[in-house]
């Protein structure tokens, strides 16, 4: 019943605002459905320096998005992250984590409650539009512990092309210069430059060039001690078998294994690694 409630408020709403298009009407009933149907706490407010919308539980800012939506519980967003990321390792207080493909950052301020202040987060994001989220999403919540950049993880340096989908979660990175051009560099290279002497977790989205990753860090491999790798075969048009790759990899390093297989597709695709 809630849910069919719900949903008719969401419509309702929809229809406001294609009638009258009154942003200050669309964005106060959407504040008040929030808080009704998912968490009283909750709130959504425009940025207009930005020019994109922040989702919002109390006083913490949870990441942004071009356009809002109310279906937000800050306590499932974080047992869904610690089920996925976390399911062989739960980063401490203290610890130093690589975040590479971080998307809109989504999950930082669980990552960042889970080190504190006294550990680092490195998020490296390929899409210009996702970094920029991120890196507001860091200033605004004073995680002074955050380092951002721009760049595209891959097996070489020089450049790629990513092009910035409306769902920044199949954004891919290409050489056929289609999209927006972002420095491309090794994990190798990336902790060399960076002076990383240890990463005690290491979390990998990158749709698919996670292919590519592991030949750009032969050296990066034996400071890492936990490892969490979406391994995207199910969106990969090519004949490599990235799943096999990055276990045969990880295998050869040193660690012990571990993969799921529930029967969701997404879900069983990340492979995770423990020395």
């Amino acid at each position: 019943m809630k849910n069919r409630v719900y949903k008719l408020i969401k419509r309702i709403i929809a229809k406001l605002y294609k009638l009258t298009n009154n942003h200050i009407l669309q964005l106060f009933l959407m504040n008040i459905t929030t808080k009704l149907f998912f968490c009283r706490g909750n709130s959504i407010e425009f940025d207009k320096k930005h020019n994109f919308y922040w989702l919002k539980n109390e006083k913490q800012y949870l990441f942004a998005v071009d356009k809002p939506y109310m279906n937000f519980d800050r306590c499932e967003m974080d047992q869904k992250f610690m089920s996925i990321f976390c399911y062989k390792y739960t980063p401490k207080q203290g610890d130093v984590i690589l975040n590479i493909g971080a998307g809109i950052g989504s999950e930082l301020t669980l990552l960042n409650r889970l080190v504190s202040d006294k550990g680092k987060i490195f998020n490296i994001e390929a899409s210009l539009n996702c970094f920029k989220k991120i890196d507001a999403l860091c200033r605004i919540n004073n995680f002074r512990n955050n380092n951002n950049f721009n760049l595209a993880i891959t097996n070489f340096e020089g450049d790629l092309w990513i092009e910035d989908e409306e769902n920044y979660r199949i954004n891919k990175t290409n050489r056929k210069a289609q999209g927006n051009k972002v420095k491309a560099t090794t994990v190798d290279s990336f902790i060399l430059v960076n002076r990383i002497k240890k990463i005690d977790f290491l979390k990998v989205n990158i749709e698919g060039a996670e292919f590519e990753m592991v030949d750009g860090m032969k050296n990066a491999i034996h400071i890492i001690d936990n490892i969490a790798i979406s391994c995207h075969d199910f969106l990969n048009a090519r004949d490599e078998c990235i799943t096999l790759k990055i276990k045969n990899f990880l295998t050869s390093n040193g660690f012990e294994v571990y993969q799921r297989t529930t029967g969701d597709q997404v879900l069983d695709s990340w492979i995770y690694g423990t020395k």
